[in-house]
């Protein structure tokens, strides 16, 4: 798909198109403004779980800077 100046421009049935899904999108309850990441419980009501490898990166982030907070206080 092109980009920028070599885009076509649109064409009428482009913008029919558009219109008739924002028209049948009218009604519909409006997307989150929430950012996934502040969403406490998801879609059906269990609480958000984190993710294995993340916890574990996390868990070794906090064993090195305790480690290294014991090495400079013995230094």
């Amino acid at each position: 798909m092109a980009f920028g100046p070599a885009r076509p421009p649109m064409m009428e049935d482009v913008a029919e198109v558009i219109a008739k899904d924002v028209k049948e999108a009218e009604g519909h309850t409006p997307t989150s403004e929430v950012p996934l990441a502040f969403l406490k419980r998801g879609a059906d009501g269990k609480p958000l779980e984190m993710n294995p490898r993340v916890r574990l990166l996390l868990l070794g982030v906090l064993a090195a800077v305790i480690l290294l907070v014991a090495v400079l206080t013995v230094l």
